[in-house]
């Protein structure tokens, strides 16, 4: 097996990185050629190279550390049923040479395409789906621990040629490279030291209940979605929803109580995505179709 990543392009006579070319070891991967998968591109140098191309399905290749749980958590993962609450990006990993992830590539981060789908109820839709799919983690003793923006993808119809497993408007949660899998589950597991994080822990805390960590950048992903879906109406609802998971961090040395569990967050997100459905179909049905106002005006 070769060694871990980072994996770089260098410059063969004065071994310098070249951050734009394709590792050689990548270059001559076995399963990368049995696959006939060419890498064009990097997405993270060191670690997750894209293959691009106009007229074949397109892929981000993942170079896998064997020191980390990343695989053991993906093969748990794959294994399960795609459906949701799974959010999963479906994937392989190659056992072939040095390990990889295989991922179908999502080309957009865009949350919705037109402006008319920015709906309360729809950002809501969005809510569920990123919150349900760490509490499936959750349900699993699985804590992500690098929850961000970033690590959450959206499946564009654009995205599915050459991967019937990918359901169009999914969202999905990768990189698991820095997660953990615990004994104990929320509620009971205590506080360990955080890995390197995307989002800044608070007040320079080092020590926090993984699973609440989690929550609380999931508060921050769902202010991103805000900040760049609006606006629209009833989106204070929304941001009032994301500062409850953020919470207000107090340096717990035990369980953290700063913030909701996943769980109940989603109970909660749900019952509001019902409370909004019914307002909005309530509305519907009291506002008179345009042909019942030319008759009622008629009439008049």
């Amino acid at each position: 097996m070769s060694r871990g990543p980072p994996w770089y392009a260098r410059d063969p006579n004065i071994g310098e990185i070249i951050f734009e070319d394709i590792p050689e070891l990548l270059l001559t991967h076995p399963e990368l050629h049995r696959r006939g998968i060419t890498l064009t591109d990097p997405a993270k140098i060191g670690y997750v190279y894209l293959a691009i191309s106009p007229d074949k399905p397109q892929y981000a290749v993942k170079v896998l550390s064997p020191e980390t749980e990343e695989i053991a958590i993906y093969q748990r993962l794959l294994r399960l049923d795609s459906g949701s609450p799974n959010h999963t990006l479906p994937c392989e990993i190659s056992q072939l040479g040095h390990p990889l992830l295989i991922m179908p590539y999502l080309s957009g981060v865009e949350w919705f395409t037109q402006s008319s789908e920015r709906t309360l109820y729809n950002v809501l839709g969005r809510f569920v789906q990123i919150v349900e799919g760490v509490e499936f983690l959750h349900c699993l003793n699985i804590a992500h621990l690098d929850l961000c923006y970033g690590n959450v993808l959206v499946a564009q119809s654009v995205d599915m040629t050459g991967h019937p497993d990918v359901v169009d408007g999914k969202l999905y949660i990768i990189d698991f490279d820095t997660s953990r899998q615990f004994s104990l589950g929320p509620g009971e597991q205590r506080p360990i030291i955080l890995p390197s994080t995307q989002v800044e822990p608070p007040g320079g805390i080092v020590s926090f209940d993984p699973y609440s960590w989690d929550v609380h950048c999931a508060g921050y992903i769902l202010e991103d979605m805000i900040e760049t879906n609006s606006p629209y109406d009833g989106a204070w609802i929304t941001r009032r929803y994301a500062r409850w998971l953020i919470g207000n961090e107090r340096g717990c040395e035990g369980i953290c109580r700063c913030r909701p569990t996943a769980r109940k967050a989603l109970q909660v997100l749900k019952a509001l995505q019902v409370v909004v459905y019914a307002m909005n179909l309530c509305g519907r049905l009291l506002v008179p179709a345009p042909h019942a106002r030319a008759i009622t005006g008629q009439a008049a």
